[in-house]
């Protein structure tokens, strides 16, 4: 039999030996004029169409002859793509004319997208969108319900939870006449609104100490306008619980203005939000910014295990409780640096001598830390004069080891290969940290690129961010200088692929106490991490964040907006399998590790897994050909 050929999109992006393979596989059907080849709401059949001759008609509405047609369908267009989601079809399809159609089953065009890249690339938007339910499917399953742990309210819209009406006064009101609104009414702020009722500021009860009583100011000449925060934290009517709680803990506020349109509508206050439950994540930040020595640092510290089984149960995203892990980490390591700074006084070593800024790197750097975060993290600090540049590093590095000790006994594993500020090579001055700088990018080691890589997703955490700034800037400016290191940094990580098989099937690890499982974060996520941070760096793209770099690169489109979803929702579920398995080991007094035995996982949760890894596969396959390395080009 001679079969019509395929020499259209994506079927031409196909070798021939695989069209070889694949023509026997395909069924020839044809349908008569005016013949339904499935309808709305129906489950799908099984096959994926692909026109040959003819038209085919996509209509509204059920089988019914009379109904209008939205679009139609010719030689070489393809429908049916509904069973890549296992959903109904949305519309129905007849056949305009006589229609002939290669009728290609669904376990066949399965096996075609996940060992042909290009081809699957046509499919971008159906796969993402497959990943995505499923990816929502396995969020919404609560698997620690079962040990008793009550849900924290993170999906709670603010406006199901604010203080409303708000008590509002002009900005002349005098500061006396506030202080007995305060009294009578028994509130601790009150919103300053101009005579149309927009929003001006905000006066709390920490204005009127700080700012009128500890200053012995007359309260009756002072007036509102006087004392009140012109930028309060804000936040719309329709933003989540979890907004809140970060935003408290970034601006170390308690209470948050929630306004529409510039009106004031409600406010939430640290009180409120403790009220949803009886251990509040906030009651964490309050350990931890009253801690007086490291050990009881270390007890809030094992609390943030309890934030994220609360998180995971009420359903929040992996992205949502990265970022208030990350947050609370930050917390704990600030905390510890005012520990260290008053310790190093008594001991009389004095206060810090330079300004300095304490840099957290790696993942706690692109606030993707989860529970099993080892310590990645250095110190700038300002120039010193030379006649004192041994006595400030020690001091410095005296600063850092007393930091460093504490993570780790607040439960923070030090780093194996020793990128911590307490090694003298992680804690320079700036001009120390350019050299460091030019030496890796111009004498490029293997060793070189890999502490680059960590070093690239810095973020300031304590001190003066201005010398982190300049460090950056001038990171990015020797990229500009030696473009060719991409070309290093790619070719670095396509040294090692993701574990899948000729056929996609999953690899299995093989050494001693990981038999048949798999490396998440080692072996998966390091590799979106690495390939978006390169194409982040040819654009000049300066935030951490993964997920935020790859937002930049669809808006810069140096990455397509399909693919960039696709590689989002790969990532957000690696980063739950991580989040979950991690929580799974700690209930069971194991030590998290971020490995997974997909033969523990239900058959959709391999299907995630195996999904998520094939995208990240495409992902490296499309960094090494943009970047030409050896082998993809």
């Amino acid at each position: 039999m001679i079969y019509p050929s395929l020499d259209f999109p994506p079927f031409n992006t196909l070798s021939d030996e695989v069209i070889a393979d694949l023509m026997p596989k395909l069924i020839l059907k044809t349908y008569a004029k005016d013949t339904f080849i499935f309808t709305k709401g129906q489950p799908s059949i099984g096959f994926l169409l692909i026109i040959i001759a003819g038209t085919a008609g996509i209509i509204a509405e059920g089988d019914n002859p009379s109904s209008n047609v939205l679009s139609l369908r010719y030689a070489g267009d393809l429908f049916g793509e509904s069973i890549l989601t296992g959903k109904t079809y949305p519309a129905s399809v007849k056949a305009v004319e006589e229609l002939t159609c290669y009728l290609l089953k669904k376990e066949i065009f399965e096996d075609l997208l996940q060992t042909q890249n290009n081809f699957a690339g046509f499919f971008s938007n159906i796969l993402t969108q497959r990943l995505r339910d499923m990816y929502d499917q396995m969020v919404q399953e609560q698997p620690f319900d079962s040990y008793g742990h009550s849900s924290e309210p993170f999906k709670h819209r603010l406006k199901d939870i604010m203080s409303t009406p708000v008590m509002t006064c002009s900005p002349s009101t005098p500061i006396s006449q506030v202080a007995r609104i305060f009294s009578q009414q028994h509130i601790s702020t009150i919103v300053i609104i101009g005579t149309t009722g927009k929003l001006l500021g905000l006066v709390s009860e920490r204005d009127l100490i700080n700012k009128v009583l500890a200053l012995d100011c007359n309260p009756a000449i002072v007036f509102a306008s006087d004392i009140m925060d012109k930028t309060p934290p804000t936040l719309p009517p329709d933003a989540f619980f979890y907004e809140a709680l970060l935003t408290m803990i970034k601006r170390h506020d308690k209470y948050i203005l929630i306004a529409e349109n510039g009106f004031p509508l409600g406010v939430i206050t640290m009180g409120d939000l403790t009220r949803l439950r009886k251990t509040s994540t906030l009651s964490i930040v309050s350990r931890i910014e009253s801690a007086k020595t490291t050990t009881e640092l270390s007890h809030a510290a094992k609390l943030i295990q309890k934030v994220t089984v609360n998180m995971v149960s009420d359903k929040a995203s992996a992205n949502e409780i990265c970022e208030v892990v990350s947050e609370l980490n930050d917390l704990i390591t600030r905390r510890l640096l005012v520990l260290a700074e008053e310790a190093l006084e008594k001991c009389g070593l004095g206060l810090p001598p330079l300004d300095y800024c304490w840099l957290t790197l790696g993942s706690g750097g692109r606030k993707e830390q989860t529970l099993s975060s080892d310590q990645d993290n250095a110190l700038i600090y300002a120039e010193p004069p030379l006649d004192q540049e041994q006595a400030i590093k020690e001091y410095f590095l005296t600063l850092a080891n007393f930091v460093v000790n504490g993570l780790e006994e607040a439960g923070f594993p030090k780093c194996q290969h020793n990128i911590m500020a307490s090694n003298p090579d992680w804690c320079q001055s700036l001009q120390a940290w350019k050299t460091s700088g030019d030496s890796w990018i111009f004498t490029p080691t293997e060793d070189s690129f890999r502490k680059f890589t960590i070093f690239l997703d810095f973020r300031a955490v304590y001190g003066q961010e201005k010398l982190a700034q300049e460090l950056r800037d001038f990171a990015h400016r020797l990229f500009r200088l030696a473009p060719s290191i991409l070309h290093h940094m790619a070719k670095d990580d396509l040294q090692t692929r993701v574990p899948l098989g000729l056929f996609k099937q999953i690899i299995l690890d093989k050494k001693q106490g990981h038999k048949d499982e798999v490396d998440i974060k080692g072996s998966a996520c390091v590799h979106i991490v690495d390939c978006i941070r390169i194409f982040a760096m040819r654009e000049g793209i300066l935030d951490t964040s993964t997920l935020a770099r790859l937002n930049k690169l669809v808006s810069l489109e140096a990455i397509s907006a399909d693919d960039a979803e696709y590689y989002e929702a790969a990532y957000l579920s690696l980063m739950m399998f991580r989040i979950r398995g991690n929580l799974q080991k700690l209930s069971q007094g194991l030590v998290p590790d971020n490995y997974l035995k997909p033969s523990d996982l239900s058959k959709r949760q391999r299907t995630v897994l195996r999904e998520s890894l094939i995208a990240i596969d495409r992902l490296q396959t499309f960094t090494g050909s943009s970047f030409r390395v050896e082998g993809y080009l």
